[in-house]
Parts: structure tokens; sequence; C-alpha cells
């Protein structure tokens, strides 16, 4: 099972490809918005590794302990925001504009974000 640092590193990969992504000129927009998801999830189950020892091995495990757990529940909303548009971009060809990745970015990403690391301060 992937350690607690080794999710942190995935979660830092998947967002150096979204800072990659030139928004204004891509064509992968919806990529972008799937690795803003799958950064935000590796946070996730760096928690949940880490606090728990807990590896959830699929959406269907995970999701619940977003909901659950009194550290994820109040980023419940912005994770799944961000697993419902990237499921959109991945199975229902949704098209994003610049502007709507850049909001999912600061309303949904950003403040996940945050609060996850917050979770690993000392």
């Amino acid at each position: 099972m992937p350690s607690k640092q080794e999710h942190l590193n995935q979660a830092d990969k998947n967002e150096r490809f979204y800072g990659l992504c030139d928004l204004d000129n891509s064509e992968f927009l919806d990529w972008a918005v799937t690795a803003l998801f799958y950064s935000v999830l590796h946070y996730v189950d760096a928690f949940l590794a880490e606090q728990l020892n807990y590896h959830p091995l699929d959406h269907q495990h995970r999701t619940p302990s977003v909901a659950k757990l009194d550290q994820l529940n109040p980023i419940h909303r912005e994770y799944m925001r961000l697993k419902d548009e990237s499921e959109k971009a991945r199975y229902k060809i949704k098209h994003f504009t610049p502007s709507s990745v850049r909001q999912l970015e600061r309303d949904r990403f950003q403040t996940a974000k945050n609060h996850l690391q917050a979770l690993f301060r000392p």
C-alpha cells in the first residue's frame, strides 16, 4: 500500500501537471480538471493512510470516508464537485472553459488542498 509520502508525491505530481496546462490555449481542459481531482484524492488518501492506516481501493470506499470523518467532512462538497466534474470530463465529454477551470481550481481545489494540508501540520 502507498505511504502518506507517496500519496503526497502523487498529489504534487498531478498538481504540477495541471500547472503545465496553458488553460487559455489548451484543448486538454478536461485533463486539467481531472488532474485537480486526482491531486485532492491523493491528499485524502495520504490523510487516510497516516491517520487510520486505511487504503481505500476505489471511489466507492473512499467517498464515504470524506463524508463521514470529522476531519474530512468540511471538504466533502469540494471533493464531490471535483469528482463529479472529473467524471463529466471523462465519461460525458463535458467541455470546459478556461474560466470554469480556474473557478474550480480557486473555489474547490484550493479550498480542499488548504484544508487537507493543515491536517498534516504538527
